[in-house]
């Protein structure tokens, strides 16, 4: 490599590495974030959400579970450049309470127990049954529904939620090599015990950033 090309791989390398530090911010888990709404995944991004301080309500803003109850309601508004404006729950993306995420998944709102940048939570999921006809006794049994428990994963850097299964798991850890590898090493059963701990090393290796 000739003495301009190295240089220009130096400034390069060093560009991108400024650039990383300058555009992002890294998440510390534990440290506190500020309780708040975001009403968009490019919001959550970017950790800007929607502050319990301009929420209008005559609720007390210091209850723990203050911003749950205010999206119980159809609708709730700030005060903007002295205008008010409204916002539908349902459309809300997530929001933090006590330090702890909730994320929207079919309008209603789930507690993410494991947060990085591979998410972890259950929800409950509406299983509907379809009808069927029955020609023993001539009759049409209707159309059931039924709520069912169920794990999902979110990509933090897209905010995508799938439902937990061995591929979308494996998808997820074999960004990193090292690990991945480690993990396919192991016997198919092994790999079902342990995903969910592989899981937690892959978020400790690879911390999340919220964009500037």
């Amino acid at each position: 490599m000739s003495q301009k090309s190295f240089l220009l791989f130096i400034f390069v390398c060093f560009s991108y590495f400024n650039f990383s530090q300058t555009d992002s911010v890294e998440y510390v888990s534990g440290t506190p974030i500020e309780d708040g709404i975001y009403m968009s995944y490019t919001d959550f991004r970017y950790n800007r959400s929607i502050s319990k301080s301009l929420i209008n309500s005559k609720q007390d803003k210091e209850q723990l579970e203050f911003i749950a109850k205010i999206l119980d309601n159809e609708k709730f508004s700030i005060t903007q450049d002295g205008a008010e404006v409204v916002y539908n729950s349902k459309e809300v993306w997530g929001y933090f309470q006590n330090n702890t995420f909730y994320v929207n998944y079919k309008g209603d709102f789930y507690r993410v127990p494991v947060f990085g940048s591979i998410s972890f939570l259950v929800a409950y999921v509406t299983v509907v049954s379809p009808a069927f006809y029955d020609p023993r006794f001539a009759l049409t049994s209707p159309a059931t529904t039924s709520k069912e428990l169920k794990e999902f994963l979110m990509n933090f850097y897209d905010g995508v939620l799938k439902e937990f299964t061995t591929q979308t798991a494996e998808e997820l850890l074999s960004r990193d090599e090292t690990l991945f590898e480690e993990y396919k090493k192991r016997s198919k059963k092994k790999q079902k015990d342990e995903i969910h701990r592989f899981i937690r090393r892959y978020n400790q290796s690879h911390p999340v950033y919220f964009l500037k």
